[in-house]
């Protein structure tokens, strides 16, 4: 949907090389001195929510929260998940985004090194697969009335 997709244009991050798409590893890269360093990811920037100002990782702030909630809305985009939402600063997450996007920022993004990674996609799935029970699918899916 449209209404899912953040409006906002002026992140301090940006894009990397496309030759390594999500769907095969998450990749965080950092470019620039420290001073003036740009954040680099093949994250789509889905939804805003704790950080305006842009993607970041290496320790456990706004930034790499926001971070980790894109790429939980973007892998379960990836597997065809529906369910209910929930409205963010800029835009619209799956409600089962939100609730697993502290932890994944605890185990991916925050411990991330400070000139970056590559993290292949098979650890990212299996993170999610322990983490995805059915209790949370359960509580978070979409009901549609049936006759």
């Amino acid at each position: 949907m449209k209404d899912d997709i953040c409006k906002r244009d002026e992140f301090a991050d940006g894009d990397i090389d496309e030759s390594i798409p999500l769907s095969q590893a998450l990749v965080l890269q950092r470019d620039g001195d420290d001073d003036h360093a740009i954040v680099r990811t093949n994250v789509p920037h889905l939804v805003v929510h704790h950080s305006p100002s842009g993607f970041e990782f290496g320790y456990g702030g706004s930034g790499p929260a926001d971070l980790a909630l894109n790429v939980c809305q973007a892998y379960l985009n990836s597997i065809d998940y529906e369910g209910e939402k929930t409205a963010c600063f800029d835009g619209q997450c799956w409600s089962l985004a939100w609730v697993l996007h502290q932890d994944f920022k605890r185990a991916f993004i925050a411990s991330a090194p400070h000139q970056g990674i590559t993290i292949p996609m098979v650890e990212i799935k299996h993170w999610f697969d322990e983490h995805i029970t059915d209790e949370l699918k359960r509580m978070y899916a979409r009901f549609e009335e049936t006759e």
